[in-house]
């Protein structure tokens, strides 16, 4: 904590030094992660996003591409050189760095506070948003603490029971289970959660979650028993990543003191770790649209958005395709010394190799789809990687988020902007 207000410090100084004259409070701060959204992976479904619209692809801009600031963030745990889910977004929510596979704890076991606590006792809405479970590593990082993040039982009572995730406005995600037909101690959360909030909203479908529009409650919606459905794979009645954004903000947006989101793309990482680019890349298509949706729905004079990832995966994009080569193909004139040809897109480490009956690599083309296995080197299940993550910025204070900063200054930054935290923020600049 120390360490990230003496960062914080020394942005603002040279920010000082520089003329710097934003004197802007962020009313609102909404933070849209894409969980596993390597650099690789923002260049390849840009690619997509171009082609989709019958371009060649590689011209096609991004949501992000039209924010004024970005850096790069360190994502490394206290106590492994690669980060999991679980010690990043807790880098990322709470403003401190911990080992792998902890949440909402310091690498000492000390629980800490959320920025979600942080907004709360400033009287501000708060609201988590996710496409996989609710009690995921991402999502769980802003309201649970545990030792290790496999503990989701105790994350979902943690959720419903304990603060901040009791006093939460907008819950939204998947993973049902967690909450009732999983669990062996009696408890029902939801019932208990309805007993908590006579006024709120419960919704399973996306036409529920519509109607939940009328009401002036909490709201909470969970829309699948375990993760939600790719959206490649989903039925017509799930709602999309940019359908739960549009319900979280409409509903914040009722609160007079502003409030804090978080929002979650949760199934790029898994596409990776399966490691099929084309599940990863149009999931990043799906948070590509809600962070259009959280920017058409807010104001940049008083609203913070940040875009950033927890960690990195091993995809890459290699070798001299053509212009316009589909992105998750291959250019037939890009082969190896023994003259086969290999994709643009590959992981260092997957499940498949793309190898013939003899061992010996074959041309992957014929088996190559939005939906196929990518080519691999190791052969083992898809793994994160250690490299930098992208961290875009609109809105008041947004300057600071440019440079290279540890992962964990992220909350502390947010935290200045909206005035809340135990920090400087720019209504107290000395804590």
């Amino acid at each position: 904590m120390d360490q990230a207000q003496q960062q914080l410090a020394v942005r603002l100084m040279r920010s000082r030094e520089a003329g710097g004259g934003d004197n802007r409070v962020a009313r609102n701060v909404i933070m849209l992660m894409g969980d596993g959204l390597s650099i690789t992976t923002l260049t390849a479904a840009r690619i997509l996003k171009g082609q989709h619209a019958g371009c060649s692809g590689e011209e096609a801009q991004l949501a992000v591409e039209q924010f004024p600031y970005s850096g790069l963030c360190k994502t490394y745990c206290t106590d492994s050189q690669t980060a999991d889910s679980a010690c990043a977004a807790t880098a990322c929510l709470t403003g401190i760095k911990t080992n792998y596979g902890s949440i909402g704890q310091s690498a000492q076991g000390v629980k800490v506070e959320s920025i979600l606590d942080w907004a709360q006792h400033a009287d501000k809405a708060t609201g988590i948003v996710t496409t996989t479970r609710l009690t995921d590593a991402s999502p769980a990082s802003g309201y649970a603490h545990v030792q290790r993040r496999s503990q989701e039982l105790d994350i979902a009572r943690q959720l419903i029971e304990d603060a901040p995730g009791r006093h939460l406005d907008v819950i939204l995600g998947g993973g049902l289970g967690k909450f009732a037909s999983e669990r062996s101690d009696g408890r029902d959360l939801l019932k208990q959660w309805r007993a908590s909030n006579p006024d709120g909203c419960f919704a399973s479908t996306l036409s529920e979650l519509r109607n939940c529009g009328a009401t002036n409650g909490s709201l909470f919606g969970v829309f699948s028993d375990n993760h939600m459905a790719y959206h490649l794979a989903a039925s017509k009645d799930q709602p999309r990543l940019r359908d739960m954004t549009e319900a979280a903000i409409q509903r914040l947006e009722q609160q007079p003191q502003g409030y804090f989101v978080f929002i979650e793309g949760g199934r790029i990482d898994h596409g990776h770790h399966e490691t099929r680019a084309g599940y990863a890349l149009d999931e990043m298509l799906e948070l590509d649209a809600a962070i259009e949706v959280a920017v058409h729905l807010t104001n940049p004079n008083e609203t913070l958005i940040i875009v950033t990832a927890d960690h990195s995966h091993t995809l890459s994009m290699a070798g001299y395709a053509n212009r316009g080569t589909a992105i998750l193909g291959l250019d037939p004139s890009q082969r190896d010394l023994d003259g086969i040809p290999y994709s643009t897109l590959n992981y260092a480490i997957g499940k498949w190799q793309s190898l013939n009956k003899a061992g010996k690599r074959e041309n992957p083309a014929p088996h190559l789809s939005k939906t196929s296995f990518t080519p691999s080197y190791i052969h083992a299940r898809g793994v994160h990687s250690g490299e930098d993550v992208a961290v875009f910025a609109l809105g008041p204070q947004s300057h600071l988020f440019s440079g290279v900063m540890e992962q964990n200054l992220l909350p502390h930054l947010m935290a200045y902007a909206a005035c809340v935290g135990h920090g400087a923020t720019i209504c107290e600049p000395s804590p």
